[in-house]
Parts: structure tokens; C-alpha cells; sequence
């Protein structure tokens, strides 16, 4: 029996709070019948004593009392009370107080989490309210300023709480938002605090930062907002223009033709940029003295084209005009930005500085490549004339090394920087995508290869002096005592059990390796010895995997490996020589893929048939038999034939058939008297000759005239031809004959019982 809101009620109190678990509590509140069969006043004491909750002077009980409440709130009979009024602003005033919290730098945990559960459970009032004409100007609207102040005064501790309920209110409710405009962008400066903090955040909240930055810059003008849009979108193409100038001071940029044009063809920098309105100040870089300073640059970079996509992903209230020429550009010129073209220049010597440098263009070119991704969500349709050159700016942005005089893929630098190679392939995919069939495997060579390399197992780097010394103590037979080789020692199980050291490939690059492959194999046709080692791949993926094909606990994993598995069985290489992986993929999935299922049971529509004539006629001839044997049962009880009836139809088709005979018969006899004129008139080699055949036409006459009554199943079954030269000429059939000259069958009919 489920225990009525009366019975709980005694447990709503500060001092009573802890008897019972707080999800037995939240478990009762949130079922409908007890809420919804208590009583009016009932309901007004659960919604008093959780506002008294709310106020209480310890950080626990208010934590309780917001995660009751949210409960509380999800039936509408508590919703409409007026209590919802006095919930808000309870909510309001512990964001005010801050949970007393004195020390910003260093504050409580458990005053962080009650503040993250009050700034949760008012986002979660809001959402209810919202979009309800009666609740939303008698509850919501009065209540506004106090919410948006108390929020922007916590921002700074409980940002990722805080910044979504604000964004909401700052697209719904920008009016009154207009007076908290210029405090919010401070606010959301001061976290950022000129990027010094920018490493502190997490991705969710870096995104949730910056779209609020670029939403609260325009949205809150009263008119030209588009306007507002494009201008700031320009100063930040502006400052990141700037930035990228930067490094024209430590690498040879200016040997680059096509870096000159394309910095050029961006909007030309202002001679003072101090007076240009800029989103963070200006940076000091003096890499003498603080070689580790170049990484500001590349963080700077990495900061203003997050916050460039930023425009691009809000949504605007009205159409804006978007400068994608120079969103391409700038993305360009980030990401091919590369030391081995325009290496560091000659003055500056020292190895470490010269590294700190490389390491600070390869993040730079990091963070260009995303744009490059991220673009292909927003305009997939204008990237596809840039496509050929995006894809060949991401084969060159693979590392190479020069070996025997050739270049191949440095193996090595794939491996450390394996996050950014990553990048490049998973942006390779999303534009391969864009296309049906690429037939182009030029610009694809480097990309193939590094992800081959990426999908080997790592195995352990030993130092050539170390492996050189094991070695040769190993190989010493000597047996003199002498001092350990500490070095060997330590070397001696890599050497053994070098397996054992080795580790796969991370989660994260196997997602990538198999969304690339998959789009090379439906995409593109490799050669079969690229084929070979991607089938390879594919099979040693889908084993090492097994339980997670075969399971859905992993579902993101298992869907990566059986599209793989799928497009490898449909897509198999044109070659003469491409290896059939069926019997494979037949133990691996073969009761789980229906493509699979399809393939070797297919199961196809039935096509249409035409019916033959003759089928036809059995058809009718057998519905027409049925309708006889009604019939007779009806004449047998007395019942005559209705209008167009079976048995009339076959009434009309015998008196027919009759007169037709007749009619043949007189133009029978009307021909055999003018053949026996014909034959009288013929001349015989002698007397008895033609005597018989005159005796043979007389005794056929004579047959046909003393059986005027024959059967017409027999008539109609003598078969008449045309003879070319003779106008008509009659001959009969043996009764065992097949007929070949007719296209259709008359069916038989019985007159013996006229």
C-alpha cells in the first residue's frame, strides 16, 4: 500500500531530516498519487517546510531541501501553488549569501556543492515556468533582476552551474537582461583573466565561456544587432591576424609566397592596435629570457579561434552576413604552418629555444585544424569547391623525414605527437565525406600512412648505447666476477619480454583509425597492398573487440566496429587479387549484421510476372464451372437462370455455333457440287481413275446428308485452314491430332441434351 503525504510530512524538518535516506524522500515525493490524492493543505505544508529548509544556517540541510524541492516541483498541482514564489526567492537568497564562503581563492567543498545544487535547482524552476503566459508574469517576471544579480555575483565560483541558466535568460528575457550586460562580459573576462586561466577550464566550460562572450556582445543592442555581429566578428579575425604576426620573428615566413598572400588578403591591421578593440591585451614575449613565453602565442591563438567558432555556432535573432573567406584563411594559415618549409630562423641557435618554438607552431597548427573541422558542421555545401585543397594541406601537415633519399613519414613524430595527427585524420574524413567517390590517392598517401602507423602496438624505445651493452654482456662467455652492469640490469626485462611492455593504441585513436578507414573504404579505392593491411586492421580490431561486438555495454565501440566490419564486406576492392574476408566476418558477426544476413540470404521483391493467355483461360474455365454447378443446384430446386447468367451465355454461344455449322455445311455442299463439275471437267489418265474418285465425293455427300445432327465439340474441333490458292479447303483431323494452329481453346459444349 503507498503510504499517503501525511506519513511523510513528520520527516520534512530540520531535526527529523536525518531519521530517514533522502532517496526513500525524493522516491515518495516524486509519485504522482501521493501528491496528487493529498490534501490542498497538505500540499502547503510540504512546499513551508521546504522553504524553512531553504533557510536554514546549515549548508546540508539546504542542500536536501534544493534536491526536494526539485522534486516537489515536477507535478503541476505544486508548481501553480502560491508557495512557487517563495521557493524562488529562498533559492535567490543562498546564492546571495554564497554559502558564507570568506575565502575565494580556497573555498569549502561542501559550500561549493550547495551552491552548484541552488544555482541547478533554480535553472530547473526556470525551465518549468517558462513558457507559461499566467506563472511567467505573476511568478517569474517580478522575480528576474534579483535572479540574474545573484548568479553574475557567484559566476566566478560555480561558473559551469551558472553560465547555462544565464545564457537561457539572456536569449528569453533580453530586456531585462540589457541592465546586467556590461557586468556579465566582465565577469566572463575575469575568468578567463586574460587567458592565464584559460588552462584551468575544462573543454564544456571553455565553450560555455566563450559563447556567452560572443552572445552578450551583440545581443543585448536594441536595434543592429546583425551590425554589432559583424564588427566584432571582425576585430577578432583582426587580433588573431595579429598574433599570427608574431611568429614572422622567429620563423622565415617571408620566404613564403603563398603565406604573404594569404595574410595579405585578411583585413589590413590597424597601425595602433591599442586602439582597436581588443577582447584580451596585448602580449609581451622576450623568449631570452623566457623561452617558454612563445607559448602564449599559440595559447592566444588556440583562446580567438574558439571564440571565432563561438560566433559562428550561437544563434542569432536575425541574419548576419559571414566573412567565410576569411574564416578559410585564417584557418589556412594556421594549419599550414609547418617548421619543415619555414624553418626557425638562423639567429636564434640555442637547441632548447629552437624546440619550444617548433612545439608552440605545432599547437598553433592544432588549433587551425579544428577550424577546419568545425567548419564542415556549419557549411558543408561552400567547402566542397576548397575541398582537394583542404585535403592536400592535411597530407602535407603529416610529419616527414628524409631516408635514403626519399621522404617518407617520420614514424617517430607521428607517435609524439599523436593528438595532433589524430586531428588531421578525423578531419580528413569529415571532408572525404562530403564527396560520394574520391578517385585521387596523391593527396591521401601520407594521411593512409600515418594511420597505418598509428593502428601497430607501441613498443618500448631502448637507448641504442643500452641495447648495445646488454648485448655484449650477454654475449660475454666469459665467467670472470666483475662489477653489475646496473644498465643491463635494469634493461634485461625489456629485452626478454619485450611483449609485455608494448601497449595498443588509446581508446581515442582507434575511434578515429576506424571512422577514417571506413570512409577510405567506401570512399576511395586503395591498392591492394593498402587494402591488404587496412582488411588486416579490420579484422584484429573486430577480435580484440569481440566482447564488445557481441555486447551493448559499449555501444559507441560496438557500432565503430560492425560499420567497419559492414563496409568492408560491401566495398571489397576492384582489384583481381582483393582477399574475401566473408568467412571471417561470418564468425565474427554473422548472426548479428543484417547486412550481413542480406548478403548471403538475399531477400529481394518477387517480380511481376505476366500471365499467360492459356492461364488465363484455365482460370476462367474453372470460375466459369463453379458458376454452372450453382446454377444447376438452382435449376434442380426449381429456380430459372437470371439475365446473363452462365447458362444463357452458353444458350447464346450453342445457337451460334449451330448456324455457323450450317452455314459451313451449305458452303460445303455448294463447293462439292462445283468440284464434282471441277473434276468432271478434269481429264484422267483412264476411265477407272476417275470413276473412283467420282464414287469417292458421292459417298462423302451422301455420309454428310445422312448425319445432319454431328456433335459440335467434333465440329468445333476440326480444324479449317486457308489455302492460299484454293478459295476454301476442307480436310479432317484425326481425333488424336494436336491442334498447333489455334491461339485460343473454345471449351467444350454438351448439346446432348438438346
Amino acid at each position: 500500500m503507498i503510504p499517503t503525504l501525511q506519513t511523510v510530512l513528520p520527516y520534512i524538518q530540520e531535526d527529523a531530516l536525518g531519521d530517514v535516506p533522502l532517496t526513500l524522500l525524493l522516491k515518495l515525493l516524486a509519485n504522482p498519487s501521493i501528491i496528487n490524492s493529498a490534501s490542498t493543505v497538505n500540499q502547503e505544508t510540504l512546499l513551508t517546510r521546504i522553504s524553512t529548509l531553504l533557510k536554514s544556517n546549515h549548508s546540508i540541510i539546504r542542500w536536501k531541501a534544493t534536491k526536494l524541492i526539485t522534486v516537489s516541483l515536477t507535478h503541476p498541482v505544486l508548481l501553480l501553488s502560491s508557495h512557487t514564489t517563495n521557493v524562488i526567492a529562498s533559492l535567490v537568497k543562498i546564492l546571495e549569501s554564497k554559502c558564507f564562503i570568506a575565502n575565494y581563492e580556497n573555498p569549502g567543498q561542501r559550500e561549493l556543492v550547495t551552491l552548484r545544487s541552488t544555482a541547478d535547482c533554480l535553472g530547473f524552476v526556470l525551465d518549468q515556468i517558462r513558457g507559461k503566459p499566467t506563472l511567467t508574469r505573476e511568478v517569474l517576471t517580478p522575480k528576474l533582476p534579483g535572479i540574474i544579480g545573484s548568479l553574475i555575483e557567484v559566476i566566478v565560483l560555480i561558473p559551469e552551474s551558472t553560465i547555462p541558466v544565464l545564457s537561457k535568460l539572456l536569449i528569453t528575457n533580453t530586456t531585462t537582461f540589457r541592465p546586467f550586460g556590461a557586468k556579465l562580459e566582465t565577469a566572463l573576462r575575469n575568468i578567463l583573466n586574460n587567458g592565464q586561466n584559460w588552462s584551468k577550464l575544462d573543454s564544456d566550460l571553455r565553450s560555455m565561456v566563450l559563447e556567452s562572450l560572443a552572445l552578450v556582445s551583440f545581443i543585448l543592442s536594441r536595434e543592429k544587432q546583425a551590425n554589432f555581429w559583424r564588427e566584432n566578428v571582425d576585430s577578432v579575425i583582426l587580433e588573431i591576424k595579429s598574433v599570427i604576426s608574431i611568429y614572422e620573428a622567429f620563423l622565415e615566413l617571408s620566404n613564403d609566397s603563398e603565406y604573404i598572400a594569404k595574410f595579405n588578403s585578411l583585413p589590413k591591421l590597424p597601425e595602433n592596435m591599442s586602439t582597436s578593440k581588443l577582447i584580451f591585451g596585448s602580449l609581451s614575449i622576450d623568449i631570452n629570457e623566457t623561452p617558454i613565453a612563445i607559448f602564449k602565442v599559440s595559447q592566444r591563438i588556440e583562446i580567438l579561434s574558439d571564440l571565432l567558432l563561438a560566433y559562428v555556432k550561437i544563434t542569432t535573432p536575425s541574419a548576419v552576413t559571414v566573412p567565410f573567406g576569411n574564416y578559410i584563411t585564417i584557418a589556412e594559415i594556421l594549419g599550414g604552418l609547418n617548421v619543415n618549409y619555414t624553418p626557425v630562423k638562423r639567429d636564434i641557435r640555442d637547441v632548447a629555444t629552437i624546440e619550444l618554438i617548433e612545439q608552440s607552431v605545432l599547437e598553433a597548427k592544432l588549433s587551425g585544424i579544428k577550424m577546419l573541422q568545425a567548419f564542415v558542421e556549419k557549411f558543408p555545401g561552400e567547402l566542397y569547391p576548397h575541398m582537394y585543397e583542404i585535403l592536400a594541406l592535411l597530407d602535407a601537415a603529416i610529419p616527414v623525414q628524409t631516408y635514403k633519399g626519399k621522404i617518407k613519414v617520420d614514424k617517430k613524430a607521428v607517435y609524439e605527437h599523436e593528438s595532433l595527427s589524430n586531428c588531421i585524420l578525423q578531419t580528413a574524413s569529415v571532408y572525404l565525406s562530403l564527396t560520394e567517390r574520391f578517385n585521387d590517392m596523391t593527396v591521401l598517401g601520407r594521411l593512409v600512412e600515418a594511420a597505418l602507423i598509428l593502428k601497430e602496438t607501441r613498443e618500448p624505445i631502448i637507448p641504442t648505447e643500452n641495447k648495445t651493452t646488454a648485448k655484449d654482456k650477454s654475449s660475454n662467455g666469459s665467467r670472470k666476477k666483475g662489477s653489475k652492469n646496473k644498465s643491463a640490469i635494469s634493461l634485461s626485462d625489456i629485452l626478454s619480454h619485450q611483449q609485455l611492455f608494448e601497449h595498443p593504441p588509446s581508446a581515442t585513436t582507434l575511434h578515429v583509425l576506424r571512422k577514417f578507414f571506413n570512409v577510405l573504404l567506401t570512399k576511395c579505392e586503395l591498392s591492394p597492398g593498402k587494402l591488404s593491411l587496412v582488411l588486416r586492421f579490420v579484422i584484429i580490431d573486430a577480435v580484440a573487440n569481440l566482447n564488445a561486438v557481441r555486447s551493448d555495454k559499449s555501444r559507441v565501440e560496438r557500432k565503430d566496429v560492425l560499420q567497419l566490419l559492414e563496409s568492408a564486406l560491401l566495398f571489397p576492392g576492384k582489384a583481381n587479387n582483393s582477399i574475401s574476408i566473408i568467412p571471417l566476418v561470418a564468425n565474427l558477426i554473422g548472426s548479428q549484421s543484417p547486412i550481413f544476413s542480406l548478403l548471403t540470404n538475399p531477400r529481394f521483391p518477387l517480380l511481376q510476372k505476366k500471365i499467360s493467355g492459356s492461364n488465363f483461360n484455365d482460370d476462367e474455365n474453372g470460375s466459369t464451372e463453379e458458376e454452372e454447378t450453382e446454377e444447376a443446384a438452382k435449376f434442380e430446386k426449381g429456380e430459372f437462370p437470371t439475365p446473363g447468367s452462365v447458362s444463357e451465355k452458353r444458350a447464346a454461344e450453342g445457337n451460334f455455333l449451330v448456324d455457323t455449322r450450317k452455314t459451313k455445311k451449305q458452303h460445303t455442299e455448294d463447293d462439292g457440287t462445283a468440284s464434282l463439275h471441277e473434276t468432271a471437267d478434269q481429264v484422267f489418265g483412264n476411265e477407272k481413275e476417275a470413276t473412283d474418285m467420282l464414287k469417292k465425293l458421292k459417298d462423302e455427300l451422301k455420309e454428310e446428308k445422312s448425319h445432319p445432327q454431328l456433335s459440335l465439340a467434333d465440329d468445333v474441333a476440326a480444324h479449317t485452314e486457308v489455302a492460299e490458292d484454293n478459295d476454301v479447303a476442307l480436310s479432317e483431323r484425326d481425333e488424336n491430332e494436336e491442334d498447333m494452329g489455334s491461339d485460343f481453346e473454345i471449351p467444350e459444349i454438351n448439346v446432348d441434351d438438346e
